[in-house]
């Protein structure tokens, strides 16, 4: 009696760590600078996200992101990159670091992929915080869209081929 009743509940706790592991996996995000700057900063992005596959850290960056740039991965983002799923699934995340002529930290730009947020613009989420997460501009920016539609095909990515 007494094993069947610490097995039962041995099991019951191992299904209820089990169930949490899984609904925090499934945790979306919401298209809002805020929520995304606390997950950047929850997850320490910089520390333990890949980097985008085939970059190094501060390769020369074009305008107008920072003269050097360093380019993280979410797992989803990494997983379309490497497999060459020709776009990015929603949740796919990439941070950004753009760093000054002097190699010091300026701004982190974020596209995050949001299924049903912007058809018209690949459904991407944009934001630009300055390195203490204030917000220098968010949502469907009419800069990021116009540039970043040139690699329409691409999924608006320009760092390397998704096919």
């Amino acid at each position: 009696m007494k094993k069947t009743f610490l097995f039962a509940v041995i099991f019951l706790v191992a299904g209820l760590v089990f169930s949490g592991f899984v609904i925090a996996q499934g945790k979306k995000i919401p298209a809002n600078s805020v929520a995304i700057w606390d997950h950047l900063k929850k997850e320490g992005y910089a520390k333990k996200w890949k980097m985008w596959p085939g970059t190094t850290p501060l390769y020369k960056g074009p305008d107008p992101h920072g003269a050097f740039l360093t380019t993280y991965v979410n797992d989803a983002a990494y997983k379309a990159i490497t497999g060459k799923k020709g776009k990015f699934p929603n949740g796919a995340m990439i941070a950004q670091d753009n760093f000054s002529k002097d190699k010091k930290l300026k701004n982190i730009d974020v596209m995050y992929k949001v299924k049903g947020y912007n058809p018209k613009g690949g459904d991407w989420f944009w934001v630009q915080f300055r390195t203490d997460g204030r917000i220098i501009a968010d949502g469907k920016i009419d800069e990021c869209i116009k540039c970043h539609a040139a690699q329409k095909g691409n999924d608006y990515v320009y760092t390397s081929k998704m096919k």
